[in-house]
């Protein structure tokens, strides 16, 4: 079931204020109310885990947007963006937070540019926290090009250019791998390839293409760097337009100092909004958005091995979803944050796993926001993104951060509490259950307490069939696909969940009537 939420209390005056108007002008507003309740006291069953209030860390007005950050090896949080001045002129700001997001830093013009258009600014740290911007310069002419600026803990640096002799070059992108070899990315919009640069000791390689003379226009858009100092890469190919690309996976060996051919892990013609993750083993999990509008949704996809699974469904909701972001904390578990349109505007939300299902909660609501930048560190996300307001016709917008602590599961809570297997299915009628609950969740092969449920695809219970002691080893257990009411359930799709204290596996059955 998939059920937005917000803090408790919040939620509660929503569904008073709901209920209110329902009574008013309905009969039914009755019911309404109770459902609405109902939806309230499940949501207290949710992780008590929030984020914090945003806080607005530009202050400028005007139009500030497509954020960046990093954290350094001290905690300390920086953050670059754009700031538009007007259509063709445009700043690189920079500020930053040395107290875990309490207080900021004034805004700082990192290039006292005064007529340019400067866009796309990406940050990185090395392990001595020296920082690395990129960005855009003279975007809009054919005269763009990708420049940094760096600080070495004292002051910035003159700028330098690095797709030098490259006129068209643009998107730029900065990482740092674990042996602080730089690199920097670009698009060469003359020839449509993507190039990089890596510096090292001191000293700028000559402009590398991954796939030279290709006839598919390959981008790369987002990178995740493995303990080997791999990049993993997430982007696209173009076929059929901005709209009409497919997801590309990308894979840089530093061992062998080559690029593998890429890989296409789904079938699905997507569009903008795409990230990767790694969890541990090196494992990429990709989010990405899917085409055509409006029946567009956000998926999950991750690879075991040389293999790509299955796309997972974790959100559809009226082709509004756009800026996907991702990131794995420190249990593995994997989060996705992305814009949806909502009734008076937009929202911010906040994707993650809870017994088996997607779980949206808002974590801010505007006339307008997006650019977001999702990151983990230190068993904390991070996100900030730009939130826009309108006076008198004109759209402002400042930078705004949010916090989220995770919480650190003991090793036996992170475990699945059975192996769990279900056959025949799909089944016409009958079905066989059995589990065999891990021993680590035994003590002194004592009897524990199962509770084997089943629900349908809104969450709705349907019966259960075990909520009691029994004892240590295989069970097994036979459900003729009815309800507590003893009436046959319906074709369709069905939840069994499992629950073995605060431990729960759920798996899907199809009954075909």
């Amino acid at each position: 079931m998939k059920l937005f939420t917000t803090a408790p209390g919040h939620i509660l005056t929503h569904i008073l204020s709901f209920s209110h108007s329902l009574l008013r002008y309905s009969p039914k507003g009755v019911l309404w109310t109770i459902f609405l309740f109902l939806l309230f006291t499940l949501s207290l069953s949710l992780p008590a885990q929030e984020w914090t209030e945003p806080m607005n860390i530009t202050n400028l007005g005007g139009y500030s947007m497509n954020p960046d950050m990093v954290i350094d090896h001290s905690g300390v949080i920086h953050v670059v963006w754009s700031y538009r001045i007007e259509d063709w002129h445009r700043k690189i700001m920079y500020n930053y937070s040395e107290d875990d997001v309490e207080t900021w830093s004034e805004p700082l013009d990192l290039l006292q540019n005064t007529d340019l258009w400067m866009s796309q600014p990406h940050i990185a740290c090395d392990s001595k926290n020296n920082l690395y911007v990129t960005y855009d310069y003279a975007t809009g002419t054919p005269d763009k090009l990708v420049y940094m600026i760096g600080h070495d803990g004292h002051q910035w640096s003159e700028p330098i250019i690095i797709s030098e002799g490259m006129p068209g070059s643009h998107y730029n992108n900065v990482i740092i791998d674990y042996n602080d070899r730089v690199y920097v990315f670009w698009d060469y919009g003359n020839t449509g390839d993507d190039y990089y640069r890596y510096l090292k000791n001191n000293s700028w390689s000559q402009p590398h293409c991954p796939y030279p003379g290709n006839d598919k226009i390959y981008a790369l858009m987002e990178a995740a760097v493995s303990e080997q100092n791999s990049l993993h890469w997430i982007g696209s190919s173009i076929g059929g337009g901005y709209y009409g690309e497919r997801l590309q996976y990308f894979f840089y060996n530093f061992l062998l100092n080559t690029w593998q051919e890429p890989q296409m892990p789904v079938e699905d013609t997507i569009t903008v909004g795409k990230d990767i993750s790694l969890k541990s083993g090196d494992l990429p999990e990709c989010v990405y958005r899917t085409y055509p509008l409006p029946d567009d949704k956000t998926k999950l996809i991750n690879k075991e091995g040389n293999y790509w699974g299955d796309p997972e469904l974790v959100a559809g909701v009226n082709g509004t979803q756009q800026y996907q972001q991702i990131a794995v904390d420190q249990n593995n578990a994997v989060h996705i944050v992305e814009r949806q349109k909502t009734v008076e505007g937009y929202g911010l939300v906040h994707y993650k796993k809870w017994d088996g299902n997607w779980i949206g909660q808002y974590i801010d609501t505007a006339y307008a926001l997006g650019f977001q930048k999702l990151i983990f560190n230190n068993n904390k996300l991070y996100c900030t993104y730009g939130k826009a307001w309108e006076v008198e016709k004109e759209v402002f917008s400042d930078l705004f951060f949010v916090a989220y602590d995770i919480i650190t599961d003991i090793k036996e809570e992170t475990q699945q509490p059975t192996e769990l297997r279900i056959y025949p299915n799909p089944t016409t009628k009958n079905i066989y259950i059995e589990f065999v609950p891990l021993a680590s969740l035994w003590k002194n092969n004592k009897q524990q307490h199962i509770d084997l449920s089943v629900y349908d695809m809104t969450g709705k219970h349907i019966i259960t069939l075990i909520k009691n002691k029994i004892p240590h080893g295989m069970q097994r257990i036979l459900w003729n696909g009815t309800d507590k009411n003893r009436k046959e359930v319906k074709t369709g799709p069905y939840l069994v969940r499992l629950q073995s204290g605060r431990n729960t596996v759920t798996q899907i059955v199809e009954i075909i009537r």
